[in-house]
């Protein structure tokens, strides 16, 4: 279909990753995007307990409701989010779609309006053994994909992991970085925190490598009897506890939930943040550390050496003699956490939400120039 005007073309974003996510970078990228857009654009959600949605008033028919609200009406505010999204597809012209996940379900509904989509990572192509519904994700993520107008990746690993695995023409997809809105911790200190601890950031899936990031603390506690870590995110589960208590790690290890505030200050605060996955599509953490002149230990794997270049001292993510070794060397080197913060203030030039705003409305201008 080709746009009636594409001078007055807008954006339409769906529910998925607002309705997957309180918190989270996939939703929070896409509200970072919507706010510097010079575009018009509308999202088609309505019930939601977003934290970035809710907080920032993105979105003309957002209601944001309590947590145990929408806990409680879970399935009806789903329902209502679908149907309000379909509706808004089928009934609106002249737009451009860019979904916020990869269900395919709008292609019922869509017609044959160009539509752009963004993709986080291979994940689950790579580590399908590690991740629950993979295969229902991956065949979801091809469909989704290959009948896009055009992509975004978040980075050139992720590109060409989406060239190898999915056969794409490298030239229909666009690598556009993220960045960080974290603002640097200015005293005073609030939170109650021990002397020294390494910092740990995010989920403990199975790719994450929590696990041997647990073990090798083992070691680093030898050295530094005083020193602690400390992680965020969700509870620990059942069986994280009890791999804690096996290593005997439960009095040194402290999971907290945090605000950004409270993020920025444990950056702020900490020996080092330690970033032991095995994969990612991009790593905003990274940046998170940077703004916050916290050191960064971290994998020599997939995207991390493309966004932390020098500016991170680097481990075999296999190996718990290799992540404690790294670690050791930044908490031993008082030079060498200098040089490291250093170069992440510099490196973290490189990345702007300005910038990526930019390039992403480039992208839609690409899709109406070639339905025009």
């Amino acid at each position: 279909m080709q746009l009636q005007n594409p001078k007055d073309a807008c954006v339409i974003y769906d529910f998925q990753a607002f309705q997957m996510q309180r918190f989270g970078g996939i939703s929070r990228y896409f509200c970072e995007i919507m706010r510097r857009l010079c575009m018009p654009y509308d999202v088609a959600i309505r019930f939601t307990m977003n934290y970035y949605l809710t907080s920032w008033h993105i979105g003309r028919h957002v209601i944001p409701l309590p947590r145990f609200v929408y806990k409680h009406y879970a399935a009806k505010c789903e329902h209502t989010n679908y149907r309000l999204s379909c509706r808004m597809l089928e009934s609106k012209q002249n737009y451009i779609f860019h979904p916020t996940y990869y269900d395919p379900y709008f292609l019922d509904h869509i017609g044959q309006s160009p539509y752009v989509i963004t993709v986080h990572d291979m994940i689950y192509e790579r580590y399908p053994d590690l991740l629950p519904d993979a295969e229902k994700i991956i065949a979801q993520k091809r469909e989704t994909i290959l009948r896009a107008d055009r992509i975004i990746a978040i980075s050139e690993n992720t590109k060409r992991d989406v060239v190898e695995i999915l056969d794409v023409d490298p030239e229909k997809i666009d690598v556009i970085y993220h960045s960080t809105s974290l603002c640097p911790h200015t005293g005073p200190d609030r939170l109650h925190l021990p002397a020294r601890y390494i910092l740990y950031v995010g989920d403990r899936t199975a790719y994450k490598n929590f696990r041997r990031l647990a073990i090798a603390f083992t070691q680093i506690k030898e050295k530094y009897p005083d020193l602690h870590m400390i992680c965020t995110g969700r509870p620990f589960k059942p069986h994280e506890l009890a791999l804690l208590d096996e290593l005997r790690l439960n009095n040194r290890v402290t999971l907290l939930k945090a605000s950004d505030r409270d993020l920025a200050e444990l950056y702020a605060r900490a020996e080092c943040f330690v970033y032991p996955s095995l994969y990612e599509g991009f790593g905003i953490p990274i940046l998170e550390a940077w703004a916050c002149r916290c050191p960064v230990v971290l994998s020599r794997a997939s995207c991390f050496p493309e966004i932390a270049g020098e500016a991170g001292c680097y481990f075999e993510p296999l190996s718990e003699d290799a992540i404690a070794e790294a670690i050791l060397s930044v908490l031993s080197d008082e030079q060498k956490r200098h040089s490291l913060v250093d170069a992440g203030s510099e490196r973290l030039k490189l990345f702007s939400w300005e910038e990526a705003a930019q390039a992403t409305e480039n992208v839609y201008r690409k899709v109406m120039m070639q339905r025009s």
